[in-house]
């Protein structure tokens, strides 16, 4: 795959400087947002004095409502102790009604947009969900103590980092506390303890009040990160004997798991699976509990064993991360460990190597992960972890394949009571249900790191190989591939597109019951359904045994797969051209634009069209906003992306470019495509890698967009938008993504060929001068009816032509 393109120099990437502050100002902003930040970027700070210099502005806690009379959390970092007091002096005189001192002037018009600044406090460090999380651990333990993570006011001096940890020491010995793990990542500007405290000062925490609560080291005190990952209760199967594996006929590995310990012995794993141990070591992991790792790596290589695929020829890389404590029958993050630690540490080992030794993964362009916090549901901003997983992603030039998280919380339903909804037919209930799921989207978001921007974001759908359910399993959408019960949901960051696709994710049922909140429903497996993989045998120890499964973490691992024959399809692109997989830089992101671009709404999203609110015509745009959180760009059909036809072919270009930059591509034009009333379609997707600013509002340092010669969207009249999601909604994002069709006979004038632009825009200007990396594909493809073959007709023109 190849494509012309002129593009201008690249510069070279400036690192940005930080503040490091001593201490923070809430705003309290009313009015519109926006303009207060305007006018706080027209003062630019440096004309005051030292004391503000490098300030850093953040809103950290939006109101859900309408942002023209929302009231939201702003806050504002000051390298000095001076300049907070300074700033609470001017506001005191302001809100005296005493007029601006000399060069105060555009403070006071700043200080228009406020009803209150005040210093950073315990109630903006604890937030209702550690206060929820810490009654519910002492509810369950009274005596118990309690572990929380504790994040410090991030300083660019080492020295003052030390000091930082010193500090919070001091605080814990006085409550009879200690530190469990410490973890310090410079260029995400975190540090972060897990602490353990007392129940008596838990109790204080909880209530905002005592010596840790408001202890200035402090920045916010949130709940320990928590996932684990209990066995299937289906019974399972026993693979027949097959012909064994030839270890010497697979090719090295392209992707990685973080996940379980897997089960390197079975079947289907043996000779397939390297694991490379960091943290989490075999002894401590008994084989009859390793169920989750085995299971991701099992449907890695193998798919869904029901639906009969070829497995693939590559091994496959893992870092176990998940332990499995003694007295529990689960797998979970180990309690002693930070999880931003274990991915860190298993990411750079394979990527770099650890204390010395070198990379045990260098080849590795794909990192399934497939494990998430389920007390870190996303909420407005990003978490430490996304952003861990987004700075990563540009470090080591890898893909993450995230996924979306499964929701287990019950939810109402329209129905009185148990009885209306045994008594409604099941087409009912079928429409009362995904009504149900739709207008409950406020417990469904996203759980971190699955905000992450640069990663692939995958929801699960409500589909598998199991074939027709048995008699007594009711399926709650037999006639509809829509996502399934306990698929988390977007959007993102600063409302950005997410998830990004969705994938096969087994089917679940909906559990019923009358509780004192009114009738009830919640996701449940049903061991006739899911998707069948490889498993553990704790009863006879065969190396056999397969049981079925169904979430988000199987979606991933079937993207995953995607992606490895994606990057399959690219390393046989880049030996046409004698370019080895290892030389191309850009291979991670090249992969994301080609997994997504495959991707369409398809029948799913006809059947919410019909189905979710608002219905009418006027009222498309919220219909296809609700849609697109919880379908994303859809489903992706890699097969059409890395198998070209003769009425098709696929193009791919990669490059990099810089702020206020354009660069054009001429893509050639077949006459079949510009003569012809058959049905067309232009495919189009761009995806980068944008930098980050870990602590600014916009987070994203830069973005990229698809024009035409005008700067606007109108490639050509043959061709319009089909229904996806709303252009508006991914401009927030690092991907976009057009899927154009037509059927009427317009005129093509251009002789040069289609004009598919790439402009780029910084939105910090720490990264003005930045090259951000991108990929663009984009598909030509026309009805199998039309006798010519656009493949050749296309190659051909493209081939003689020299790569700038």
């Amino acid at each position: 795959m190849d494509l012309l393109r002129q593009s201008f120099a690249a510069g070279v990437a400036n690192d940005p400087i930080y503040a490091s502050p001593d201490r923070a100002l809430v705003f309290e902003v009313i009015g519109r947002i926006e303009k207060f930040v305007e006018a706080v970027e027209q003062i630019g700070f440096e004309w005051l004095t030292e004391d503000y210099a490098n300030t850093e502005l953040e809103r950290v806690e939006p109101d859900q409502g309408d942002e023209e009379a929302a009231t939201s959390l702003m806050y504002l970092t000051m390298p000095t102790v001076q300049g907070v007091d300074r700033l609470l002096a001017m506001w005191k005189r302001y809100t005296a009604k005493r007029p601006a001192g000399e060069g105060e002037g555009d403070w006071w018009k700043v200080f228009g947009y406020l009803n209150a600044i005040r210093p950073w406090n315990a109630s903006d460090r604890i937030d209702p969900a550690t206060q929820a999380f810490i009654g519910r651990q002492l509810a369950r333990n009274p005596d118990q103590p309690v572990r929380l993570e504790v994040d410090l006011w991030f300083r660019g001096d080492p020295l003052l980092r030390a000091r930082g940890r010193e500090g919070l020491q001091v605080v814990l010995d006085e409550v009879g506390g200690r530190i469990v793990d410490f973890v310090t990542i410079d260029p995400i500007r975190y540090q972060v303890a897990l602490v353990e405290v007392p129940s008596q000062e838990a109790e204080e925490v909880e209530s905002r009040s005592g010596v840790v609560a408001n202890a200035d080291q402090i920045m916010s005190i949130r709940p320990q990160s928590f996932f684990h990952a209990a066995p299937t209760e289906d019974d399972g199967g026993t693979l027949p004997d097959v012909e064994g594996f030839e270890e010497k006929d697979s090719r090295p590995a392209v992707a990685a798991i973080l996940d379980g310990y897997p089960m390197e012995n079975h079947q289907l794993l043996a000779g397939r699976v390297e694991v490379e141990e960091v943290d989490i070591a075999a002894a401590t992991v008994p084989v009859d509990r390793r169920y989750h790792g085995t299971a991701i790596a099992s449907l890695i290589l193998h798919g869904d064993l029901a639906a009969g695929e070829p497995p693939l020829s590559r091994k496959l890389k893992s870092v176990p991360i998940l332990a499995a404590p003694q007295g529990l029958g689960d797998e979970r993050l180990d309690s002693d460990y930070l999880p931003i630690g274990l991915i860190y540490r298993a990411v750079k080992s394979l990527k770099v190597g650890l204390n010395g030794a070198g990379p045990t993964g260098p080849g590795v362009i794909l990192i399934n992960h497939s494990i998430c916090d389920a007390e870190g549901g996303f909420v407005r901003r990003p978490s430490v972890w996304a952003r861990l997983l987004d700075w990563m992603s540009v470090e080591y030039r890898v893909l993450f394949v995230v996924s979306a998280g499964n929701i287990t919380r019950e939810f109402p339903t329209s129905f009185p009571d148990e009885a209306a909804y045994v008594a409604a037919t099941p087409i009912g209930r079928q429409a009362a249900t995904m009504l149900a799921v739709e207008a409950t989207k406020g417990i469904r978001s996203l759980l971190s790191p699955a905000e992450a921007m640069n990663a692939i974001t995958v929801g699960a759908l409500h589909s598998d190989a199991a074939g027709r359910c048995p008699a007594g399993v009711e399926d709650p959408f037999p006639q509809s591939a829509v996502t399934n019960l306990g698929s988390a949901i977007g959007p993102g960051i600063n409302r950005a597109l997410k998830p990004d696709v969705v994938e096969a994710g087994g089917r679940q049922v909906a559990r019923t019951a009358d509780t004192p909140s009114g009738h009830m429903a919640w996701a449940s497996n049903a061991a006739p359904l899911g998707q069948k993989a490889a498993a553990p045998d704790p009863i006879a120890g065969s190396s056999s045994r397969t049981v079925r499964s169904t979430g988000t973490s199987n979606a991933a691992a079937l993207i995953t797969r995607a992606g490895i024959r994606i990057v399959d399809a690219i390393e046989e692109a880049l030996e046409a051209e004698g370019v080895p997989l290892s030389s191309f830089d850009r291979a991670a992101i090249a992969t994301r634009a080609l997994l997504v671009h495959g991707s369409a709404w398809r029948d799913h999203g006809d059947i919410l069209d019909q189905v979710y609110p608002p219905q009418g015509p006027r009222q498309w745009r919220p219909r296809r906003a609700s849609i697109t959180r919880f379908l994303g760009f859809g489903k992706p059909d890699f097969q059409r992306v890395i198998a070209g036809d003769s009425n098709r072919i696929t193009l791919l270009a990669d490059d990099v470019i810089r702020n206020e930059q354009l660069h054009e591509f001429r893509i050639p034009m077949p006459r079949s495509m510009t003569r012809s009333r058959e049905l067309r379609r232009i495919v189009m997707t761009l995806a980068w890698s944008p930098p980050f600013h870990p602590t600014s509002i916009a987070y994203r340092g830069a973005t990229l967009d698809i024009v035409d010669q005008n700067g606007k969207r109108k490639f050509w009249r043959g061709v319009q938008n089909v229904a996806q999601p709303h252009p508006d909604d991914m401009r927030r994002g690092t991907i976009t993504h057009f899927v154009l069709e037509g059927d009427n006979r317009t005129v093509f004038t251009d002789a040069q060929g289609l004009f598919v632009g790439v402009q780029a825009r910084a939105l910090n200007p720490s990264f003005r001068d930045t090259s951000i990396p991108y990929a663009l594909a984009i598909t030509l493809e026309i009805a199998a009816t039309v006798e010519e073959d656009i493949y050749e007709t296309v190659a051909a023109a493209i081939r003689p032509r020299a790569r700038v």
